[in-house]
């Protein structure tokens, strides 16, 4: 398999570069909790939450369930980049309200992938996936490992790196599944995550089984 530079964001760069942010024309502080049990406003535990409280003006609550994605890195960075993206996207209008906003991701990963997600997870979601997998650096590592592996590209329209070939359809799908391996490990995600990634960027031709 193709060298591995490693395209991973750790969490405590993604904390550190974002306890302040300021998104359409509002500052916001963010506080970031990572280490203990997270549960929604029913008791149920969760991944992580965003929230906003009119007794603290300019600032978001984020917090992690370090129970949850104890040994998974994966996981939690895949959760701290969705609630950034609610950060980001959803905070600076909930901040001008008098009342508590609340948002939780369910303990199911599949949560973060989540298609038919509504329109404010969804976005969330990929503000997610651009952020960890972007589509330049994840289309330049696919082909370094497709060609360590002798894998056949073709052209194909794509949203990745400008003037590349995809990878083509009739690869044999274990050596597939091995350069989706390779990128997850290079990029810190799971391999469902990038497979995701994948037929977001159109970088598989025909998408990926």
């Amino acid at each position: 398999m193709a060298d591995q530079k490693g395209f991973a964001l750790p969490i405590s760069a993604l904390v550190a570069a974002s306890r302040r942010v300021t998104a359409n024309g509002r500052a916001v502080a963010v506080a970031w909790e990572l280490g203990q049990p997270v549960h929604d406003a029913q008791g149920r535990a969760v991944l992580g939450v965003c929230e906003t409280d009119p007794e603290l003006p300019g600032a978001a609550l984020v917090s992690i369930n370090g129970v949850v994605v104890a040994g998974r890195d994966d996981l939690a960075i895949s959760t701290a980049a969705h609630e950034l993206g609610h950060v980001i996207f959803d905070v600076p209008a909930a901040l001008g309200t008098p009342v508590r906003r609340y948002r939780s991701v369910t303990t199911d990963p599949d949560a973060l992938l989540d298609k038919r997600a509504a329109a404010s997870e969804r976005r969330a979601n990929e503000f997610m996936g651009a952020l960890l997998a972007p589509p330049v650096a994840l289309h330049l590592r696919l082909l370094l490992h497709a060609h360590a592996e002798r894998l056949r590209t073709v052209n194909a329209p794509h949203r990745g790196r400008p003037g590349s070939r995809v990878l083509a359809s009739d690869n044999p799908t274990e050596s597939v599944e091995g350069v989706m391996a390779a990128l997850a490990i290079d990029f810190g995600v799971s391999e469902r995550f990038v497979a995701v990634r994948l037929d977001r960027y159109g970088l598989v031709q025909g998408g990926v089984g």
